[in-house]
């Protein structure tokens, strides 16, 4: 029957272990158990060889090129993990709890020779066995001991493998076997983007050796999906490692993670992908990452791709790269055709849509985040993809929120506003530039003039016709009395603002971009570090940015040498206020047979803004007074009460 049984290979994990739990207890309670113990395990080594099923051990064995007394030492560690009563014998007779390192050697030593050379290889941090025994390394209690009384315990993810045969799923990865493709389309379902980077980093990878491979690419541009597409082309397991995980919780931790790496790239030799933190904090787990992977000889045959979605992420590694690779910021106008045709049912699908999305600088993943909320909104609305009235709420209403201000969703068009021509006229260039513009260094505007003159209108317009959101920078949230919390705020809203794709406006600027001054104490250096920062956040910044001021004198020449176009507001000659009186007292109650919208604009000189503000109060005195129509002497206490603001003298009319 023992015969027959040698002849064939395991069904099961759970039969593999068990043969080995019996080997063990025949090596504690025979005190003449060495042959036999051999003889057994020759046998098991020959049903493994005639095994069908995938062995863990196996695996591990090969893989780690582990020593025999490497080897039973590993596989005692799992057996008293499975089978509790082959830790009795260390308990009755050196009384601890657990077998320790010693006691597994001395146990071994009956069957196997053991020298000071076997003793080594489980004391060196570079070793095989580092990565797979669990040292409890870090530990008070367990620092007192020497390495040999110390438990003789397996890593989670090693005990786990052993089990299972798969990979123990923690928060600091995600593995992905080459063959098993979750969440990743078949390629004819994927858009034809970055072919030529997809290519060389096919190349790359299949050398299969140790290379560091640095992949630039923002946010949202397919850089896990274009990884992910190259190891399923060269057949390759993949793993992402989360670097902000790297230097989290206690030492203890922070070790078991590195060492569980080591152990994932030595058994899988995988691809490993590592990616980027969050950005406050980026620079320590980026130079941690790199650290670990030119330290540990684990990687030698691992290519490691170093996934950089800002220039500072980039800066950190790139000295480390062998071969640098750039995905494009945005995709082009036939690459956003495309994705539409794809993800639009060809029955709702319209030429118009891509105009729509023209003047939005957007990589893949932002255009898939954007027309699901335009589908999602469709939904609500009971309507459909046809509807241009969706798709131009959609678009703008996909925003986040942020205490550093807020979305003005108003806008108008421009024939709408009343302007001075010369004013106009530059409003049209602008316009065309704008829409002409594809983002390479950013647009920097300035609208300068008094109050009320319409900037912000001015604002709201050129954001209504490029279908960008447009986003108002609260300045009391902006400025900060602690070192280098200002900063923090500016980087933010810029930040913010390039993930959105805002069109950022700042309203009174001049109190953010004013002069610098002369060093005389400690706030006058940190003030001037702060618009130091604010110049170069605005350089780097490859949006449409808006800055109007009443006060444009005040504002540092460092500023203004950035502004790419001016635009000045004054108020409107006479012609241009009685055709703002006509408008505004538009609509609702109808007006008086004695006003003279002439003699209105006559009156007064007032700005775009208090004539608006003037027209609603005398249509609110109308309505109070239930007369049914606005007349002269709504107008003329409208007029007043606006005029005291100021004493602005105002003449009879």
């Amino acid at each position: 029957m023992e015969e027959s049984v040698s002849g064939r290979g395991f069904v099961s994990l759970e039969e593999c272990a068990q043969e080995y739990i019996e080997l063990f207890w025949l090596l504690q309670q025979e005190k003449e158990a060495a042959a036999l113990f051999r003889e057994r395990a020759q046998r098991q080594r020959e049903r493994e060889r005639s095994t069908e099923i995938f062995l863990p051990a196996v695996r591990l064995r090969e893989r780690f090129a582990l020593t025999d007394t490497e080897y039973w030492a590993v596989m005692f560690a799992f057996c008293c993990e499975l089978e509790g009563g082959l830790c009795v014998d260390c308990r009755n007779r050196l009384r601890e709890n657990w077998p320790s390192l010693q006691y597994t050697l001395q146990l071994l030593s009956k069957a196997l020779p053991v020298d000071f050379a076997d003793v080594a290889g489980f004391c060196g941090s570079n070793s095989p066995m580092a990565g797979l025994m669990d040292w409890r390394l870090g530990e008070a209690w367990e620092e007192e001991r020497g390495i040999l009384q110390r438990p003789a315990l397996l890593k989670p993810a090693v005990f786990h493998f052993l089990l299972t045969g798969g990979l123990l799923q923690e928060d600091w990865y995600e593995f992905f076997a080459a063959g098993r493709e979750e969440g990743l389309p078949e390629e004819g379902e994927l858009l034809p983007l970055h072919e030529k980077e997809y290519g060389k980093l096919c190349g790359l990878l299949e050398r299969r050796e140790r290379l560091g491979i640095l992949l630039c690419g923002s946010r949202g541009s397919g850089s896990h999906t274009l990884v992910r597409r190259a190891c399923r082309r060269v057949h390759a397991d993949c793993l992402f490692v989360r670097t902000a995980q790297l230097c989290r919780g206690p030492m203890s931790r922070q070790l078991c993670i590195r060492q569980t790496l080591q152990f994932i790239a030595g058994l899988l030799e995988p691809v490993i992908v590592m990616e980027p933190g969050e950005e406050a904090q980026e620079p320590f787990p980026a130079a941690e990452a790199v650290r670990i992977w030119k330290r540990e000889e684990a990687f030698r045959y691992s290519p490691v791709c170093f996934l950089a979605q800002t220039r500072s992420q980039e800066e950190l590694v790139k000295a480390y790269a062998d071969v640098r690779l750039c995905l494009p910021e945005a995709l082009t106008r036939e690459e956003k055709r495309k994705a539409l045709e794809l993800w639009v049912d060809k029955e709702e699908r319209r030429p118009w849509q891509e105009g729509l999305l023209e003047p939005y600088h957007l990589n893949i993943g932002e255009l898939k985040r954007r027309q699901e909320a335009v589908s999602l909104l469709a939904g609500i609305k009971g309507s459909t993809l046809e509807d241009r009235r969706v798709w131009m709420e959609g678009l703008k209403g996909d925003q986040e929120a942020s205490a550093f201000g807020r979305i003005i969703r108003d806008s108008c068009e421009p024939e709408e506003m009343i302007l001075p021509e010369d004013c106009r006229r530059q409003l049209d260039t602008v316009i065309r530039l704008a829409r002409a513009w594809r983002g390479e260094k950013g647009l920097q505007l300035l609208f300068h003039g008094n109050s009320g003159t319409g900037k912000t209108m001015a604002a709201s317009m050129l954001a209504g016709q490029l279908h960008l959101p447009l986003f108002k920078v609260n300045l009391s949230q902006v400025f900060d009395k602690y070192i280098g919390e200002t900063e923090k705020h500016i980087d933010e809203i810029f930040r913010l603002a390039g993930r959105n794709h805002y069109l950022l406006f700042f309203d009174e600027a001049d109190s953010l971009f004013a002069r610098r001054t002369a060093v005389r104490d400690s706030h006058d250096r940190y003030a001037n570090v702060s618009a130091a920062f604010l110049l170069q956040r605005m350089e780097e910044y490859d949006g449409i940015l808006i800055l109007a001021t009443n006060l444009k004198d005040h504002f540092d020449d460092a500023f203004v040498r950035r502004i790419r176009f001016a635009v000045k507001f004054r108020n409107l000659d006479r012609e241009g206020r009685q055709r703002l009186w006509e408008k505004e007292l538009e609509g609702g109650l109808p007006l008086g047979e004695d006003v003279d919208t002439g003699a209105l604009a006559d009156a007064v000189q007032l700005s775009p803004a208090r004539i608006s503000a003037a027209a609603r109060v005398a249509k609110l005195l109308a309505a109070c007074d239930g007369c049914g129509a606005v007349t002269v002497s709504h107008l003329r206490e409208a007029l007043e009460m606006e005029a005291s603001k100021d004493e602005t003298a105002i003449k009879r009319f």
